[in-house]
């Protein structure tokens, strides 16, 4: 498994730490405005963000999903990324911790599942929780948090777009184009990426109607119980015909402004960033990828979209749950 970031110095943080783990900074609207959920561990007696190793066989953004269960008894789903913590443990080893935000709407109380080792799970102010987290580091997370409050991104939902898994050799295949399969690594892939994208609350769930992207999608809409929407300008013929047309039907995904999963092409990559940057910040867009192939078989690029009648992209972030 071989989480990729967008950025380059992200992606390299990872691949030299010994330890990669996850967790979020749980959050949600209080009587006294914003507050966050910390836990306590007894034997460290100290109060840090839910978070753990991951397991093997498991991409980060499920890792946090887990850990936050196991630690807070909340099921959650991932939001707004928050700056990763990177810190030296034991001997020597470099832990790298990677952290989304994630709104909490339940009223139960947090009941992690280990009191040796998470006792208590607590909901804190802002101002307290500063006060209140052991390392100072933590107060990263926080920070980025509170300014993502002030300006409206903290409940950005997620655009996702993957490039359907490995399929049979253009070169080899001597039938019609839309019906060209998966190999059997893209239907692993397929298969993985249903925890992969459960990280994530998605709402509509939207594909290229040919062959080979509809089945990269189906284990995920089948698993959550949403049907696959295809829509024809996503698909290589389509895009190479009339791009514009494919931009205007990404746009208006964009424009309904609810949580999306979208399977397309290789070719079709170019126009998709194309509108993702459109969307962005000058020096965000920057951080697309600009090279054929742009992203790997089975790999997904999260565009994560502040809220409003215009949409604006305001962060970027790359996995693949299966190397090709």
């Amino acid at each position: 498994m071989s989480p990729t970031a967008v950025t380059n110095a992200e992606e390299s943080a990872r691949l030299q730490a010994d330890v990669l783990a996850a967790g979020a900074v749980c959050w949600r609207e209080g009587r006294s405005g914003l507050e966050v959920l910390l836990v306590h561990r007894p034997r460290y007696d100290d109060w840090s963000w839910p978070k753990g190793k991951v397991d093997k066989g498991e991409t980060l953004p499920e890792c946090a999903v887990r850990e936050v269960a196991e630690e807070t008894g909340f099921d959650i789903h991932l939001g707004l990324p928050m700056p990763s913590a990177r810190y030296t443990v034991g001997r020597r080893l470099t832990k790298h911790v990677s952290y989304w935000a994630a709104e909490v709407t339940s009223d139960k109380p947090a009941k992690p599942d280990d009191p040796k080792e998470i006792d208590r799970a607590e909901w804190f102010p802002v101002g307290t929780a500063r006060a209140k987290l052991s390392r100072f580091a933590d107060r990263e997370q926080l920070d980025r948090l509170e300014h993502a409050h002030r300006t409206g991104a903290l409940r950005a939902w997620a655009l996702i777009i993957v490039r359907h898994g490995k399929a049979f050799p253009r070169s080899k295949w001597h039938e019609t184009e839309h019906v060209r399969p998966l190999l059997a690594l893209g239907t692993r892939q397929s298969m993985a990426l249903t925890g992969l994208l459960a990280a994530w609350r998605i709402k509509r769930v939207v594909s290229s109607p040919w062959k080979r992207c509809v089945a990269t999608l189906k284990p995920y809409s089948a698993a959550v119980g949403r049907s696959i929407k295809t829509v024809a300008p996503l698909s290589e013929k389509a895009n190479a015909a009339n791009p514009k047309k494919t931009a205007k039907a990404l746009v208006a995904i964009l424009e309904k402004g609810k949580p999306t999963v979208i399977c397309t092409h290789r070719p079709v990559l170019p126009t998709v960033l194309a509108v993702l940057a459109d969307h962005a910040p000058a020096g965000l867009a920057e951080r697309l990828p600009k090279k054929d192939p742009y992203m790997n078989p089975g790999e997904i690029l999260v565009a994560y979209v502040r809220p409003g009648p215009v949409p604006r992209i305001v962060e970027f972030e790359r996995y693949r749950p299966i190397d090709a």
